[in-house]
């Protein structure tokens, strides 16, 4: 005879009605817990992701596990299927670090929070100059960024009628996308120089003489800043070579820069003072050569600009910085000669 256990029943029924109800719960709970939990507690630094168009959710979870971002692949991937924030992630180059939650890592996906850097260029700088910092924070490739600074084509598209983009790169701190296309930088680099300089007069003459007065100048001593503009301006009159050092450097830039395109980082692209650059046959060489140098040689600023349009009248035909850091001007050799002995052989 088989007995029938009622109570029995009612306790299993129970217990599987229970139990029904918990482990989905305790499973909403425990996801829940590690989506919004951090992977570590302990602060780290960031390291960089990209995220390419067209990039799975499946390619973007290796990703991060490869970088040690996440810890557990299979729960990172199954909050971001389930949650539907694989459909809504944008591409472009993220921070990411492992003290967030996976819910905050893909809410910087999903909103596009794209890794940015504030990049200082000061006055001064020329492309190779500037390439270089870029490359350093990682906001562009430096040879990418050179070519298109030498693609007249490109260059035409956004109004520089030159052989290159020097001069046109505004010195300012701006505040760049990583990874970013070289064109884009160069796009908001000229157009900052174009805003700045809308409403003057500005030849491209002006802008070389400009150039050279960056290089030449303190940027803090504006009255030399425009003195040294009329040495230049005085000197172009009566056809007297510019005998500027930096033009004849830059030379030397353009040179290594053909040799770095052909074998890479193994030439360096930016030189120290040496006595070879005077030697080079250049139109660049303002010792050999009279007149000013074909292109800009540098990216001036306002100030410099400015001096370049409208030098002061004077006499001067020569200039040197003393020890303490002075510029000190002549209008002959004879007065140069004295304020060396005077300054630079005590």
């Amino acid at each position: 005879m088989c007995y029938f256990d009622y109570a029995l029943y009612r306790r299993v029924k129970k217990i599987t009605f229970i139990l029904k109800i918990a482990i989905p719960v305790i499973i909403i709970a425990y996801l829940l817990l590690y989506a919004l939990t951090p992977q570590s507690f302990t602060p780290k630094k960031p390291k960089l992701i990209t995220i390419a168009r067209g990039d799975s959710l499946k390619d973007i979870v290796y990703k991060l596990y490869h970088k040690k971002l996440i810890g557990n692949p299979y729960l990172f991937y199954f909050i971001g299927f389930i949650s539907g924030y694989s459909r809504y992630i944008q591409a472009g180059t993220y921070y990411v670090s492992i003290d967030k939650s996976p819910a905050a890592i893909y809410h910087e996906f999903v909103n596009g929070n794209i890794a940015r850097a504030k990049v200082p260029i000061p006055p001064g700088l020329n492309i190779f100059d500037i390439a270089s910092i870029l490359s350093k924070y990682k906001i562009t490739d430096k040879k990418l960024f050179l070519k298109k600074c030498f693609d007249k084509k490109f260059l035409l598209s956004i109004k520089i009628d030159a052989k290159s983009a020097e001069g046109f790169l505004y010195p300012d701190t701006y505040i760049f996308k990583i990874n970013s296309k070289p064109e884009n930088i160069i796009k908001i680099m000229a157009r900052e120089f174009f805003i700045k300089t809308k409403n003057l007069k500005l030849t491209y003459k002006d802008l070389i003489i400009a150039s050279l007065i960056i290089k030449e100048a303190d940027e803090k001593n504006k009255k030399a800043t425009s003195l040294i503009s009329s040495v230049i301006k005085n000197r172009l009159k009566i056809n007297m070579p510019l005998d500027i050092d930096s033009s004849s450097i830059y030379a030397m830039n353009l040179i290594m820069y053909k040799k770095y395109l052909q074998k890479g980082d193994k030439y360096k692209l930016f030189l120290h003072m040496k006595p070879e650059y005077l030697k080079i046959k250049s139109q660049y060489n303002t010792y050999f050569n009279y007149g000013l140098p074909p292109t800009p040689i540098a990216s001036p600023d306002i100030e410099a600009i400015s001096a370049a349009i409208a030098p002061p009248k004077t006499r001067y035909l020569y200039y040197m910085a003393s020890k303490t850091g002075k510029t000190l001007f002549s209008d002959s050799l004879t007065g140069q000669i004295k304020n060396i002995d005077k300054y630079l052989k005590k």
